[in-house]
């Protein structure tokens, strides 16, 4: 196998393991969101109130946000990449 479909298939593998990480990291943000105390909390009480209506971000740690993005640029990035590999090399 030649240098440039060595490339490709390294390149087809890693986008494979970036996208399962991105659907990963997107299926513990929702679990996150669904499961947070605050948005089950009884919301007659005035603690819980303040919270209860609270957009996602405030509710999802802002790391975990932080963290998919770069993910996903890092997804992008890769095939990008590929598809330069293949536009360049036929």
């Amino acid at each position: 196998m030649d240098q440039i479909e060595q490339q490709k298939k390294d390149l087809q593998e890693k986008i494979l393991a970036k996208r399962q990480q991105v659907e990963f990291e997107k299926q513990s943000i929702t679990e996150s969101k669904l499961s947070d105390p605050d948005n089950t909390q009884d919301p007659e009480a005035s603690e819980e109130f303040k919270n209860f209506h609270d957009p996602e971000g405030n509710v999802i740690e802002s790391s975990e946000l932080k963290e998919l993005s770069r993910s996903e640029q890092e997804l992008i990035y890769l095939i990008d990449k590929l598809n330069k590999l293949n536009k360049d090399n036929g």
